[in-house]
């Protein structure tokens, strides 16, 4: 039996407004808060977290969108504790990457602490959440990423919620990166130029591209003219060595 997911129109469009590309480079440490905001509309939660760890160094670095700040925060001593069970139970370096790309608090093996379940160190967390969800992105060498939304009471997160997520995963992999070439000063080019310079780096010439983009050789003269004004270069051998690390990113 085919079970389907029903998808409306207004889900299609909010879709599309979290793929968004043109979002990169706006405010947000590890992606634009924007997404974040737009994303919530597609999936309620009440509170969002993207999280960039080294569990070598135990160190964390977390995007909030949580407005829940001040009096009510828990003590240090408790903060302590917390972040102690934290790195005990969720990021030893062995187990870095290793869990399911999408996964529900609910859906967690009972007892297991390790990267597929790591979430049974909410046990020590004050004032923890009812239900939550984690999309896991690709590790970076020992730096985990994972999105995580929270919901503080109400249903747990459906299985629509997680088939989106999974669904909205590589493309949000795809934003992550490219935010952070744009926050990292990644050259301002047309999505056209970067196709011929990406053709001109696996050494075609300028006819070749011509013919593979189906334009005149007159047309990718004049896009790579432009590609170098913009870089502040003069030939195509300095345009490929200044975009190079994008080139290969993307």
């Amino acid at each position: 039996m085919i079970t389907t997911m029903g998808i409306t129109e207004r889900d299609l469009s909010l879709i599309l407004d979290v793929v968004d590309r043109s979002r990169c480079g706006q405010a947000g440490e590890h992606v634009p808060d924007s997404l974040l905001r737009d994303l919530g509309h597609l999936i309620a939660y009440d509170d969002a977290t993207f999280q960039v760890m080294d569990p070598y160094r135990r160190s964390i670095s977390v995007q909030d969108t949580s407005s829940n700040v001040g009096s009510d925060q828990p003590d240090d001593e408790v903060l302590d504790l917390w972040w102690a069970a934290f790195w005990e139970h969720c990021a030893y370096p062995q187990r870095t990457g290793d869990y399911a790309t999408v996964i529900r608090a609910s859906d967690a093996l009972p007892g297991r602490t390790d990267g597929r379940n790591w979430h049974a160190y909410l046990d020590a967390e004050p004032d923890a959440s009812a239900h939550h969800v984690i999309v896991s992105l690709p590790p970076i060498g020992p730096t985990d990423r994972r999105l995580i939304l929270w919901r503080d009471s109400g249903p747990d997160f459906s299985d629509r919620d997680v088939q989106l997520l999974t669904l909205l995963r590589p493309h949000l992999i795809d934003v992550y990166d490219r935010h952070q070439e744009e926050r990292a000063g990644a050259p301002q080019l047309t999505l056209r130029q970067w196709e011929i310079l990406r053709l001109v780096a696996a050494g075609l010439t300028n006819g070749q591209v011509a013919r593979r983009l189906s334009v005149s050789e007159a047309t990718v003269r004049k896009h790579l003219e432009n590609t170098y004004a913009r870089l502040g270069v003069t030939n195509r051998t300095a345009a490929v060595d200044r975009t190079r690390r994008y080139l290969l990113a993307g």
